[in-house]
């Protein structure tokens, strides 16, 4: 626990720095003050190499230049009997265990929910949050600070989204004091059915008849604008009879762009939260639904903006986020987490895995690695015996297409590689086409049509070519052994991406495993396919949890 505040780093609106309650000159080079704020809010050392590349990408001697602005914080940042400023001659941070910085005190103010969170301090966070991150400070030069910059404004963004939705559901019964910060969230999430809907409720609970009639009105146009996909909340709103509106508010929470039960998973967009791996790389993530948590170890791209109304994937959400606090994540290199020059490898995609289920605080969990998925899923399985509770693979593979191919299979794949690299961001879906007919051969043509459109939102050319590299040099062949996880490994027999020998052999590695094969030709399981269906049976049967009812068959 901190003690008394010695300095305080304030990032929110425009840089500031106070030492013992007073406010200390900042130095007027705008590089220095960034590298400050750079360092404040990452919390950590980094290499001297990346500091200089990102904010002097010009200068004959980066490092003097990096030298230069650290003399000049020194007399700002450390004090005779506390040195903050952490340097050596391969890299700098600062240590600020004793200190405050605000952006990270607000998100550490919510990391384990927002009910314990007193009102009033509700309240003062969301009047904090009302300033633009880092406000003034850019460095339109410094493309890598840049891009920084512009995502921690968006999640500073969708921090205080997530603060003014749990302030006005606690406010719900005062309905005049509810409304300011319900028109705020309003404007801040124009695009979120459930947060116009609530406006209009408040509106009405208020008497404001006339108002409310008027902002219904406005909210359906900026929804078709939008193009929004409704369910209807916003129509109920304005139609709901208010008394009894009244009577389900106790237990109504405010659910951004909610919908029936069976869909209370698409609910995840707005819900998506970051965390950054031990190497520096920022993943997105989203936790639906409630029990025992099932966390889904990231497959071939995917985009938590999208995914989850897909055709291809929403299935194995509304499934398994039933009974379950279902977890999935974009890894690196695609959807909306850090797509810049990061490592592919399974020992960095393990390293995504663990980012993610320590930001959930998940002592011990079930894993369900798919295609890709499931050597990350594997690998982390024999690394953190401890974690894993249960183990389920689908479509895995523990050897990459260069260890088991032969020399026709290796030619086909680099071939594909370079259509990739020259042809994904075309209009023409031909190029990403070869790759979905490969995943997907039974798919209908709109199915097709779909996940071709989802490949190419998901990852840049250069990272879907370099992902697929990474696959072909997969070879987890000798940690399956140490796996002692009960293990189910499914695999389609006939399989058109990844051979059926890949599911075998697994199985026959690690200890107790026991192999259930799938009929179908598919990679990736369609709703509906039955392959889906036993699919889901096995895997409710693994948990011990029967076979309920599976929604869609």
């Amino acid at each position: 626990m901190k003690g008394k505040e010695l300095l305080r780093v304030s990032v929110l609106g425009n840089l500031a720095v106070s030492r013992h309650g007073m406010r200390m000159q900042l130095p007027p080079s705008k590089k220095t003050r960034a590298l400050l704020a750079y360092l404040a809010v990452t919390d950590r050392p980094h290499s001297r190499d990346r500091l200089c590349s990102m904010f002097w990408p010009v200068p004959d001697d980066p490092r003097a230049a990096l030298r230069w602005s650290l003399t000049r914080l020194r007399p700002l940042i450390d004090e005779p009997d506390c040195r903050r400023i952490v340097a050596d001659r391969e890299s700098a941070g600062l240590d600020l265990d004793r200190d405050t910085v605000d952006i990270l005190s607000l998100r550490d103010l919510v990391r384990n929910g927002t009910d314990a969170v007193l009102t009033d301090t509700l309240r003062q966070a969301t009047e904090a949050l009302e300033v633009d991150f880092l406000e003034g400070l850019d460095l339109p030069d410094c493309h890598e600070f840049q891009s920084w910059c512009i995502g921690e404004r968006e999640e500073t963004r969708r921090l205080r989204v997530r603060l003014l939705t749990a302030l006005v559901n606690r406010l719900a019964d005062v309905p005049d004091e509810a409304l300011r910060h319900a028109r705020a969230l309003s404007l801040l999430a124009p695009a979120d059915e459930g947060a116009q809907a609530m406006l209009v409720r408040l509106l009405r609970a208020a008497g404001r008849w006339r108002e409310a009639e008027e902002q219904f009105q406005r909210a359906q146009r900026r929804l078709e604008e939008f193009k929004v996909v409704c369910s209807g909340a916003l129509r109920q709103a304005a139609q709901l009879p208010l008394q009894a509106e009244l009577r389900s508010r106790a237990n109504d929470r405010i659910v951004l762009r909610p919908e029936a039960e069976r869909l209370r998973a698409s609910s995840a967009l707005h819900e998506v939260q970051f965390c950054t791996t031990s190497d520096g790389v920022r993943i997105a993530y989203a936790r639906v639904g409630d029990g025992p948590p099932l966390v889904w170890a990231a497959h071939w791209l995917s985009h938590l903006a999208f995914s989850w109304e897909s055709p291809i994937w929403r299935h194995w959400t509304e499934e398994f986020a039933k009974d379950h606090s279902f977890v999935h994540y974009d890894e690196r290199g695609n959807g909306l987490s850090d797509w810049d020059n990061p490592t592919f490898s399974v020992d960095a995609f393990v390293r995504d895995l663990e980012a993610v289920v320590d930001a959930l605080g998940f002592d011990r969990f079930a894993l369900i690695g798919s295609s890709k998925g499931g050597a990350t899923a594997m690998a982390y399985a024999a690394r953190h015996p401890e974690r894993v509770s249960h183990l389920i693979l689908c479509g895995a593979y523990a050897q990459g297409w260069r260890v088991w191919g032969n020399a026709a299979e290796i030619e086909r794949r680099e071939a594909i590689i370079t259509l990739t690299r020259q042809g994904w961001a075309q209009d023409n879906p031909a190029f990403r086409q070869i790759l979905t007919s490969l995943l997907l051969p039974d798919a209908t043509v709109e199915e097709m049509g779909s996940f071709n459109d989802l490949q190419r939102i998901s990852a840049s050319a250069e990272n879907a070519a370099r992902l697929l590299q990474s696959s072909g040099d997969v070879n987890v062949l000798d940690l399956l052994p140490g796996i002692v996880a009960p293990t189910l490994v499914l695999h389609c027999r006939e399989d058109a991406a990844m051979p059926f020998a890949q599911g075998r052999l697994i199985a026959s590695r690690i200890p107790r495993a026991r192999l259930v094969p799938l009929e179908s030709r598919n990679h990736v399981l369609l709703p509906r396919d039955p392959a889906w269906a036993a699919f889901v049976s096995e895997v409710r049967r693994f948990l011990g949890e029967g076979v309920p009812t599976m929604s869609g068959t």
